[in-house]
C-alpha cells in the first residue's frame, strides 16, 4: 500500500461510516420494500464499517453477506447473522438467484451504475429487490463547483434519467427519495472535520499527509459550496 492510501485510510478508515446515510434512511428505505420475506437472504455491497449492515440485520431477521475489499471495515462488523466476504465488488461471483435484497449505499458507482444494475440483477432471486443510493444531479445546469465536486462519478446522471435506466435494465421502481443534507453534513462530513482536524497536528511535517487532509477538506467545503445541486437519490426496485 502506497503511503498516500496508507494515510486515506487512516482518515477515512476510521470513520463510522464511509459516505452520506443514517439509521433512519436505512430505515425507510428497507421499509419501502414490499412482500419481502420474514427471513431474506441480503447481499450488501461495499459495505464499508457496516454501519447499514448491522441495522439491515436488526430491520430483517435476515442472514446477510457484508462486501468490501478493505479487510479492517470487515473486522469491525460482528453479528451472527451476518457473514464477512474480502473481494472486489467487480469480481462477484454469486450464484444466479441468491438472493432476495441487494443493498448498497453510495458504492455501485465503482461498478459503473448501469454495469452495477446489470450485475446485481443476475443474482436476485425473482421478484428480488435492489435498494441503492447514488450520486444524481438535483439540477439540470450543474455549476462548475458541482462539475469539480462530482467529477470522479463518470456518467452522473439525474433523478429522471436514473429511473429510466433501471426500467431500461429490467426493474419495477418502488421507490425513490433525495437524502437530506444532514446526512452529508452531520452524519458524514461531522466525523470527517474531526478526524482532519485532530490528524493535522501529527502530520504538520508530513507532505503526503498533508495532501491527503487538504483533499478531505476540498470534499467537504466542496459539497457545501453545491449541496444544492448534487446528492444521494435512494432507489428501491424489484426485478421485473
Amino acid at each position: 500500500m502506497s503511503d498516500q492510501m496508507t494515510y486515506f485510510f487512516e482518515v477515512y478508515g476510521t470513520l463510522p461510516q464511509t459516505g452520506p446515510g443514517n439509521n433512519i434512511i436505512t430505515a425507510r428505505a428497507y421499509k419501502k420494500i414490499p412482500n419481502l420475506l420474514p427471513e431474506p437472504k441480503i447481499l450488501d455491497i461495499g459495505c464499508g464499517p457496516g454501519r447499514q449492515t448491522l441495522e439491515l440485520a436488526k430491520l430483517s431477521n435476515g442472514t446477510i453477506i457484508a462486501l468490501d475489499n478493505h479487510q479492517p471495515f470487515l473486522d469491525k462488523i460482528k453479528h451472527p447473522r451476518v457473514k464477512t466476504l474480502n473481494q472486489d465488488m467487480n469480481t462477484m461471483t454469486f450464484p444466479v438467484d441468491s438472493f432476495n435484497l441487494i443493498w448498497s449505499e453510495g458504492a455501485l458507482y465503482q461498478m459503473g451504475f448501469e454495469q452495477a444494475l446489470i450485475k446485481c440483477k443476475e443474482f436476485l432471486k425473482k421478484d428480488g429487490y435492489l435498494a441503492a443510493s447514488e450520486l444524481v444531479w438535483l439540477t439540470d445546469t450543474p455549476s462548475a463547483e458541482a462539475k469539480a465536486f462530482a467529477k470522479q462519478y463518470v456518467g452522473i446522471k439525474n433523478i429522471k434519467d436514473n429511473l429510466a435506466l433501471f426500467k431500461r435494465n429490467g426493474y419495477k421502481m418502488i421507490s425513490n427519495f433525495t437524502l437530506p443534507i444532514e446526512a452529508w453534513l452531520a452524519d458524514y462530513y461531522g466525523p470527517l472535520q474531526k478526524k482532519i482536524i485532530e490528524l493535522r497536528p501529527k502530520y504538520l511535517n508530513n507532505e503526503t499527509a498533508t495532501q491527503v487532509l487538504n483533499m478531505a477538506q476540498q470534499e467537504i467545503d466542496g459539497f457545501k459550496k453545491c449541496s444544492n445541486e448534487v446528492g444521494y437519490e435512494f432507489f428501491v426496485a424489484q426485478k421485473s
